[in-house]
């Protein structure tokens, strides 16, 4: 059984959770055990479709009013209950240019259902105000390239570029309902990204370590809605989302010729968002524990399967992501 297949994806599915959903730049883990080249053979091309489940729920209780002692509260208080789930679709591409360069291109496509219940606890309601929102289209295309910097001797070292595309729908463009809830929810950020990123493993049979730093820089882009009603300004409003750093690091595994586990952790600190060059937001941490497997069917083909879990507030709570690298 060829080990570079049964390793396909395993470190994939930990290091490239750091990415939000994004395949890293290792294309195996063993293949560093008995060849030098980490990413798809020159010459080779490579699919991979792919299925992912995310859920993420949150509690937000917000005052309009002002406070006439510290426990006294005259205003509009509102408590809201977010219940977001997200499925995607993905189809990758990838194709060996050379023995060092990996081109790769990601189209995915996104369904959204999120539930949302209010009850403004001022007004004498029986109970809470339950809202849906619900459907799905072309998510953010996505195109990167990887370059492994060494051949002859571990640790490797492997450089990616990812480039986001804003093909997806915006919640910067999309309209809301007059309670603030999306009939038709975004499927993409609304705007590009440029992401570098360094990776290292290091082979130290059975086992594999390795660890990835980057750095995602979200390019301004124009709203298509109104972002600040107050401003009596005719132009459109321009946001920039927060720019990140994210870090990982994990384990691989060999548990026999044909079966792989992994283990490992991420990190991302999104800094705060801009609207018309003002900040917005709040900086976001964002923590996650992953364990996945990957298993060879056959010397050309693989399953792969990783489970996300939240660590911190911001992160979403639990996502299963399975992929299935076929090769050519």
């Amino acid at each position: 059984m060829n080990k570079r297949i049964m390793f396909t994806g395993l470190l994939l599915s930990v290091v490239g959770t750091v990415q939000a959903q994004d395949r890293q730049v290792v294309d195996s883990v063993a293949s560093a055990l008995e060849t030098q080249g980490l990413l798809t053979p020159v010459g080779k091309f490579e699919i991979e479709p792919s299925f992912s489940y995310s859920q993420n729920t949150s509690n937000r209780i917000s005052i309009l009013g002002y406070s006439v002692l510290p426990a006294i509260v005259v205003g509009i208080i509102e408590a809201e209950d977010a219940d977001l789930t997200t499925f995607t679709w993905g189809l990758a591409a990838r194709y060996g240019l050379t023995n060092r360069i990996e081109l790769e291109l990601r189209v995915p496509w996104v369904y959204r259902y999120d539930v949302f219940t209010k009850r403004d606890e001022n007004e004498p309601v029986t109970g809470p105000r339950e809202f849906t929102s619900r459907g799905g289209g072309l998510g953010d295309i996505e195109m990167a390239v990887r370059y492994q910097f060494n051949l002859e001797s571990a640790p490797f070292w492997i450089g990616g570029l990812r480039v986001k595309s804003d093909t997806g729908d915006s919640a910067f463009d999309l309209p809301l309902n007059p309670d603030g809830i999306f009939p038709d929810p975004p499927t993409g950020s609304g705007s590009w990204a440029i992401e570098p990123s360094i990776t290292l493993i290091y082979p130290s049979d059975p086992g594999v370590l390795f660890g990835t730093a980057g750095y995602t820089l979200n390019l301004e882009a124009d709203a298509e809605r109104d972002l600040t009603p107050d401003d009596l300004t005719n132009g459109k409003d321009k946001f920039n989302l927060g720019d990140s750093v994210f870090l990982g690091m994990g384990m691989g595994f060999a548990v026999n010729n044909r079966l792989s586990f992994s283990l490992g952790v991420n990190h991302r600190t999104v800094l705060k968002s801009k609207i018309n060059g003002k900040k917005a937001g709040e900086v976001l941490q964002i923590d996650s524990l992953t364990t996945g497997f990957s298993l060879a069917l056959t010397d050309k083909t693989s399953l792969n399967m990783s489970l996300q879990a939240g660590l911190t507030e911001d992160a979403p709570d639990v996502q299963v992501n399975f992929g299935m690298p076929i090769m050519f």
